[in-house]
């Protein structure tokens, strides 16, 4: 199964087993009833005080004997969402505390609008939380610094292992080096200065860490084909074509 939008609805389940993967994230929040899930690692009743969260590409049964409603996020890949998911990898049970209640509300009234405008924010806010559970606090510490000269010596001694095994360990939990994942967030959040704010090209690659504008042209050139003005214009001249 694929998806190759964001999606943001409620759903009902039957007795019927299904069993299946997909290649995008789901995250899955009890409106009413309850759904049984069986997954690798999970076997479980997914009541209305917690949330589940799917990893893509893991195998899962699911049906509901009762009465339910669910409110059901799919998150591609393709979504900007990316980083979040390299350390998401793995099947979360969380309690559905007063502070996902209320997420689950904003979603839920998101879900009901027709335009969706705020999805994409929302969603990025609400996996935040499960992001911060979830990262290694070396990983934490590139995303609050990932804008300063990181050393790799640094983040191993932050885990307390020795560098060699750090970049092994680090490559198993994200698929790239220290290197690149740092590369990679800040090519994020230069994207999203470009796309929201006039800022000039040169106050973006000094808010990312780059003393020159030049440094992050290349970052961009290297991963988009595109340089970082030449981003700015077509996203902006998306956004004008979809507004309409």
């Amino acid at each position: 199964m694929q998806s190759k939008n964001l999606l943001c609805e409620t759903r009902t389940y039957t007795e019927k087993i299904y069993t299946h993967n997909h290649c995008y994230s789901q995250l899955i929040l009890p409106l009413q009833g309850s759904l049984f899930i069986k997954t690798d690692n999970h076997e479980l009743r997914l009541d209305e005080n917690h949330l589940f969260l799917l990893p893509p590409k893991c195998y899962h049964s699911f049906n509901s004997d009762s009465t339910n409603n669910f409110l059901v996020l799919d998150i591609p890949r393709e979504n900007s969402l990316i980083l979040l998911e390299d350390t998401l990898k793995c099947e979360m049970h969380q309690v559905l505390d007063d502070r996902w209640k209320a997420i689950r509300y904003l979603l839920l009234e998101e879900a009901r609008n027709p335009n969706k405008r705020g999805l994409s924010e929302l969603v990025k806010y609400a996996f935040s939380f499960l992001q911060n559970e979830a990262r290694p606090i070396s990983i934490q510490y590139i995303h609050d610094n990932f804008q300063k000269q990181i050393s790799i010596d640094k983040l191993a001694a932050i885990e307390n292992f020795n560098i060699s095994y750090y970049v092994e360990w680090f490559n198993k939990k994200t698929g790239m080096t220290p290197n690149v994942y740092i590369q990679k967030l800040k090519l994020e959040k230069a994207k999203e200065y470009l796309i929201d704010t006039d800022l000039s090209i040169l106050m973006i690659s000094q808010l990312v860490g780059y003393e020159q504008q030049s440094s992050l042209a290349r970052l961009f050139i290297k991963h988009q084909e595109l340089s970082p003005s030449a981003y700015r214009k077509k996203y902006r001249e998306m956004a004008k074509k979809t507004s309409i």
